[in-house]
């Protein structure tokens, strides 16, 4: 079935008051137990604000499998910033727009493979606080001697600093982050082979690369939290962490957020303050923080 015969059906048969929909062909007949891979057609249905259509919808349709996605825009960029959905991420990336409604699917799609606005910032954000957030889990679990745990963490650690670096060039990362880098001139993967090979013992060998992460995140701290040290440094008055995080920019990236905010301040890369007239009657006060 012609995906052209498809855009017929979906015409007839989605809710009007989507705004588009990516139609995506699985070309590879082989069963690889993914979701992408088990259907002939992948579609994802695109709406602004609330939709009645189930999140997900498995039919035959003359004889093929096919499988549809409901999602909300906002919903869909976030997945897109995070990297996390594959089977949303690879539909939409190289799919085909068999509806768009007022040209925001197509739009949406450029500024992301460009990374238009603030977007690349964005990513940014969320890969640093990702691999901050797996290095701050392996220092626990070797302080608390829990190597094999710490070993995991670690690793996971080198898998987001990998992404950042394919960010940091304009790359989308993919689900095979490992095999985006190679030829790259970069220390991540001399370190993934040196945690993971290496005659070294296990304990000696996350010492080492942790050594490396602590290093990489001094010295990536202050461009990778680009976005939220400008609109820091954008207005006068300090921010509390809840008007950070309703920030417009900062909204899609609010839960990573205050992790990177707090290693900000730990790095003095942003000042707290508190004592803010408005609070102190009330018997507490708000955090305040500015970077200069």
């Amino acid at each position: 079935m012609e995906l052209t015969n498809f855009s017929f059906y979906y015409s007839n048969s989605v809710d009007e008051e989507a705004v588009g929909a990516i139609a995506y062909r699985n070309l590879d007949n082989t069963f690889h137990g993914s979701l992408i891979h088990d259907f002939d057609i992948s579609v994802v249905v695109v709406y602004v604000g609330e939709f009645d259509e189930p999140a997900v919808q498995h039919t035959i349709l003359r004889g093929e499998h096919c499988q549809v996605l409901s999602v909300g825009i906002d919903e869909l960029q976030q997945s897109l910033l995070s990297g996390e959905d594959n089977v949303l991420l690879k539909c939409f990336l190289e799919g085909d727009i068999i509806s768009d409604t007022d040209g925001q699917l197509a739009v949406l799609r450029r500024d992301f493979l460009r990374f238009a606005g603030s977007k690349r910032e964005q990513q940014l954000f969320i890969g640093f606080a990702r691999f901050l957030q797996k290095y701050v889990d392996a220092k626990v679990h070797i302080k608390d001697g829990r190597v094999l745990d710490a070993y995991q963490s670690i690793l996971g650690g080198l898998y987001h600093w990998a992404e950042i670096e394919l960010i940091e060039r304009g790359i989308h990362p993919e689900s095979a982050v490992w095999e985006q880098m190679s030829g790259l001139n970069t220390p991540v993967r001399k370190l993934y082979e040196e945690l993971t090979v290496s005659t070294e013992t296990l304990g000696q060998r996350i010492e080492l690369v942790m050594l490396a992460c602590e290093f990489c995140i001094i010295s990536k701290m202050a461009d990778c939290s680009a976005i939220l040290l400008r609109i820091l440094r954008n207005r006068r008055t300090p921010w509390t962490v809840q008007e950070l995080m309703q920030h417009p920019e900062l909204e899609p990236v609010s839960s990573e957020l205050p992790l990177i905010l707090r290693k900000l301040v730990y790095y003095s890369l942003v000042k707290e303050v508190s004592a803010w007239k408005e609070t102190i009657m009330y018997g507490y006060e708000h955090i305040r923080y500015f970077a200069e």
